[in-house]
């Protein structure tokens, strides 16, 4: 159990040297049928509000348990809503993370330990509004010259 300790550290501390970089998925649906309510109001920004009441994209974290995987339990991130709140126009997208961790894969029959490999998981950490790819950005300067905006 020791050098699994010791392999799961040395394997998680060569992710964080930054070899494993953060990405957002482009194309990704979510499995909901309906959206919770929270999804259809807007953010609050009062001093009592929560993170999540403020969040444009809110979510929920889920555990995924793995009983052959070191670390067993990983807690995700699930985006609630497909659409942004408060913006018209833009998507809520998860931000995923490759995550180190060792697979078991066999247990040697002399010793009775498990043999494990090194490995990475795609885990969902976030989730933000973004704009699509066929909507450019336009620069506050810009927009508040425009007056649809006051920066």
């Amino acid at each position: 159990m020791k050098f699994q300790k010791d392999e799961l550290a040395t394997w998680m501390q060569i992710s964080l040297n930054g070899q494993f970089d953060d990405t957002a998925l482009e194309e990704w649906s979510t499995t909901r049928d309906e959206e919770p309510e929270i999804c259809a109001k807007s953010p609050k920004v009062d001093g009592s509000s929560t993170v999540m009441e403020r969040a444009l994209c809110p979510w929920e974290t889920r555990v995924n348990y793995q009983e052959s995987r070191e670390p067993k339990l990983i807690a995700e991130s699930v985006c609630l809503c497909r659409k942004s709140r408060g913006s018209t126009g833009a998507f809520c997208l998860p931000i995923v993370r490759k995550v180190p961790v060792l697979r078991r894969v066999s247990c040697d029959r002399t010793t009775n330990l498990w043999n494990y490999v090194r490995s990475t998981e795609l885990v969902i950490v976030g989730c933000h509004s973004v704009l699509p790819r066929t909507q450019r950005a336009a620069r506050l300067t810009n927009l508040s010259a425009d007056k649809r905006i006051v920066v």
